[in-house]
């Protein structure tokens, strides 16, 4: 592989050296050919599957996380968002919920208030806005939450909307672990204050957490749970429900089972509401349609997973996170009928203008642009796929 290109293959290729395992002997535990896993190293074939990853990082007793997370990534120091990182660790770390941590700064409404600035911000892909002030705002929920008096409810509230979307903002830039660390400061703030529409929510954070470790067993039982906490009497339930029962739908995808029974009740609980966008998790029908698109793309069925995504207007898609997501979907969907290059390039280059740190750090979109980038350098073509490659930093030279 050319030595410029650095992809999930090269790393792959790193750790099975480093376990000293042969290609065969790999290949074999992962369930996959030599020669599929030889094209993966090289960079001529990209990993279209979590199912696949998963497999891989088990054989290469490593985490899901291991290979996919932000290590590897060559550009992630000059990106503001993952600049903000040891500074939201360091506040995780240093705040808890079980002993009082100091005055807050700012009274329990101001930081009710900026807590859902930062969740609006996060859903609109503002990520070097949500990076620079999750921090202050961490430390400052936690110091209200472990107060004795009336601002300590509110705080716990506000926290666990917050640690939501530390947990999603980490997740997406690849920093899995301290996600999970974020999901499970929610579901304490949660279990304090013992109301079953909060831990569900919180739920669902520790749920999607655990999907980017690739736990998916451990993720269903925590989703299917939370779903069984709720009376989906009210659109606030029935959002939160809704969500969770999307989780289930996957995991059943991921275990081999079907997902159709799960799909069609997160559809119908979208049919009976007017959405709310309840904990900013933007459950809609739409939504529904979003995961049954991931979910077709993990059966390894992109003809499927193209339908729906050609039925899909990108007007219908409420939020800027979830548009990048789709036309991602979309790209992984193209990408595997192969023969539409250009196409696929298009839709990662709109991402990309949705999100910039997002796109150029999605591990999908990273093995797509890896791929196609040395089919590209075998012709005269490919000038915007190369700039995309060269701006998520798979390129040293051009």
């Amino acid at each position: 592989m050319d030595n410029d290109l650095a992809n999930l293959g090269q790393e792959i290729r790193r750790l099975r050296k480093w376990r000293n395992m042969t290609l065969d002997a790999l290949a074999g535990q992962a369930g996959i050919t030599k020669g599929y896993l030889s094209k993966i190293e090289n960079g001529n074939a990209n990993l279209e599957r979590r199912k696949t990853i998963k497999a891989l990082a088990d054989a290469l007793r490593v985490s899901v996380a291991d290979l996919t997370g932000d290590h590897f990534i060559a550009d992630r120091a000059n990106s503001e968002a993952h600049a903000a990182i040891p500074d939201i660790r360091i506040a995780l770390i240093s705040t808890t919920l079980e002993l009082p941590t100091g005055k807050p700064s700012r009274s329990v409404q101001e930081l009710s208030r900026e807590t859902q600035r930062l969740a609006e911000a996060r859903i609109n892909c503002q990520d070097a806005l949500v990076g620079h002030a999750l921090p202050p705002l961490l430390t400052d929920l936690h110091a209200a939450a472990t107060s004795d008096n009336n601002d300590r409810l509110p705080a716990l509230q506000s926290l666990v909307q917050a640690t939501n979307s530390t947990a999603h903002f980490l997740k997406n830039l690849g920093a899995v672990d301290l996600a999970w660390v974020a999901a499970e400061r929610g579901h304490q703030a949660a279990q304090i204050l013992e109301d079953p529409v909060y831990i569900a929510a919180a739920d669902y954070a520790r749920a999607q957490a655990l999907i980017g470790l690739g736990a998916y067993d451990r993720a269903d039982a925590i989703a299917r749970n939370a779903a069984s906490l709720l009376r989906p009497d009210n659109v606030t339930a029935i959002e939160v429900y809704g969500m969770n029962v999307l989780v289930t739908a996957f995991c059943s995808e991921m275990a081999g089972e079907d997902p159709e029974a799960a799909l069609r009740e997160a559809e119908e609980s979208a049919e009976r509401i007017e959405p709310e966008n309840a904990f900013w998790l933007n459950f809609s029908r739409a939504n529904v349609n979003l995961w049954r698109l991931g979910i077709a793309l993990e059966a390894g069925d992109h003809v499927r997973a193209a339908e729906v995504a050609a039925e899909v207007p990108l007007g219908d898609i409420p939020s800027k996170t979830r548009r990048l997501r789709f036309l991602v979907d979309h790209a992984r969907a193209l990408h595997g009928l192969r023969g539409r290059d250009d196409e696929v390039t298009h839709l990662l280059a709109k991402a990309e203008k949705l999100g910039a740190t997002r796109t150029r750090h999605n591990v999908w979109a990273r093995e797509i642009v890896s791929e196609m980038v040395l089919r590209a350098r075998r012709d005269a073509g490919g000038r915007e796929l190369r700039g995309l490659a060269d701006r998520m930093g798979l390129l040293a030279t051009l």
